[in-house]
């Protein structure tokens, strides 16, 4: 009986030593090293945020292509405007033959008018697209020089036709025709008063009587004044829109090649699918969510 007692209490004491020399148990929050810390943060998924040191923020500068096209819809732009204010001076008659072109030629004027308007509201609106850094507008910018080659391609087209400096004679034919049969009196006495003159061929030939056209009158009839001044604005004309196509097709093929180049983002500025952050992506920070979902995730 005794031998069994002291049998139990040496191994109560042992086991009680052996509780003793257990130690303290491990506190990671209260000990020096963040070692065990950081193995526990990661097991919980706890990540602590650091913020970035700041960083001098670098200006930003315009790329090669938007310099470019900033040079071209310039060139755009002046001749648009010249288009317009050449027409309009001529409308209000601020040139000497400004009042027979009118009469002469109104559809040449009425082309280069609307040709220049429509120019001119293009180049305008590719400076909002190149400043704005807007590629949509850029795309209208690009859609809109094909009605504005066009236009320049048919005014060249129109008063190379008209004068047709190869048959000077259907020139004549067609002045004959609009005095006989388009002219109105007021035109005729226009054209008088401006190239002093009287009659077409001669004074008798529907001329409008004033105080110095009148029969055996000593002025010239009108035929070859309006023809010469006729024929030298249609050249300068056609030779003027010709010389506008092999420009305007540069900066055509400019504005399509640079429209996506005027800022440094790629495409549409959207991360690659895997790399979005959607709401069935955000389980590495919620209670329920784990890295494995997030894997899964991913793979899908």
């Amino acid at each position: 009986m005794s031998q069994s007692y002291t049998g139990y209490t040496t191994n109560v004491e042992q086991r009680i030593s052996a509780v003793e020399n257990l130690g303290l148990p491990t506190r990671p929050w209260v000990d020096e090293s963040r070692t065990s810390m950081d193995s526990t943060s990661r097991s919980i998924h706890v990540v602590k945020a650091f913020p970035n040191p700041p960083t001098p923020k670098k200006r930003a500068t315009w790329t090669p292509h938007k310099w470019w096209l900033l040079i071209t819809n310039t060139i755009f732009f002046f001749y648009s405007l010249a288009m317009v204010v050449s027409c309009i001076l001529t409308y209000w008659g601020l040139w000497y033959y400004a009042k027979v072109a009118v009469v002469s030629e109104a559809l040449i004027l009425n082309l280069m008018l609307s040709a220049g308007s429509i120019c001119l509201f293009t180049s305008l609106l590719g400076y909002i697209g190149i400043i704005l850094n807007s590629r949509s507008i850029l795309t209208a910018y690009n859609v809109l020089m094909w009605p504005c080659f066009a236009l320049i391609a048919s005014i060249g087209y129109v008063a190379y036709r008209k004068a047709l400096p190869s048959r000077p004679t259907i020139l004549y034919k067609r002045l004959s025709q609009a005095w006989h049969d388009f002219f109105s009196p007021q035109d005729r006495k226009v054209v008088q008063a401006y190239l002093h003159c009287c009659g077409l061929k001669e004074f008798r030939d529907f001329p409008e009587p004033s105080n110095k056209c009148f029969p055996r009158t000593l002025l010239p009839s009108c035929q070859h004044k309006l023809h010469d001044i006729t024929a030298q604005g249609l050249k300068i004309v056609y030779i003027s829109a010709f010389s506008l196509i092999p420009a305007h097709l540069i900066i055509l093929i400019s504005a399509l090649m640079c429209a996506h180049h005027i800022d440094r983002r790629f495409g549409k500025g959207l991360p690659p699918k895997m790399y979005r952050v959607e709401n069935l992506g955000l389980v590495a920070g919620t209670p329920n969510g784990s890295s494995l979902d997030l894997i899964n995730y991913r793979r899908d």
